[in-house]
């Protein structure tokens, strides 16, 4: 979909097919599973009665310029796979948030990878967690995570001031 326009038949037709993609049924079906060795990686999240929620935002926000203290261009498969499961407990904890939308599975930019993004009723653009973590480390503004989850419930402020 180009920024400006709506999908064509031939796109909607691709997007629906990496809906129902094995890939994307199987990422899906991990959720549980990804979520709960997510918070043995960030113990402040096994400290919360809900980790879903701003709270939990702002422990895997802490962890992650923890972990990433001085960060490289270049990631470790280690890091790879956190940084997956962050993205993952992010976008869960905003689609609790909100209380509407879903895991949808494209390629969000030219010559990115297919991968999980978040689609919002309402909202024009696809969410990427994925970069939403990479903003937390690179970026390394407090509570970035927590100003999305507010932009996203009030879709009137801009996503990032």
């Amino acid at each position: 979909m180009g920024e400006d326009r709506p999908y064509s038949e031939i796109e909607r037709k691709r997007h629906d097919r990496q809906q129902r993609s094995p890939e994307f049924r199987a990422w899906l079906a991990a959720e549980a599973d990804d979520l709960a060795q997510f918070v043995t990686l960030v113990p402040g999240l096994a400290d919360l009665d809900d980790p879903w929620t701003p709270a939990g935002l702002a422990a895997i926000e802490d962890a992650a310029l923890a972990r990433f203290p001085d960060p490289g261009e270049t990631v470790t498969d280690e890091e790879m796979v956190y940084l997956d499961l962050a993205a993952r407990a992010i976008g869960h904890t905003y689609l609790r948030a909100v209380g509407a939308g879903k895991w949808v599975w494209l390629r969000i930019l030219t010559g990115n990878p297919i991968g999980a993004a978040l689609e919002f009723p309402g909202i024009g653009v696809y969410i990427d967690p994925a970069e939403s973590i990479r903003r937390v480390i690179f970026g390394r503004e407090p509570d970035t995570l927590v100003r999305q989850l507010d932009a996203l419930v009030n879709w009137d402020t801009p996503v990032y001031q």
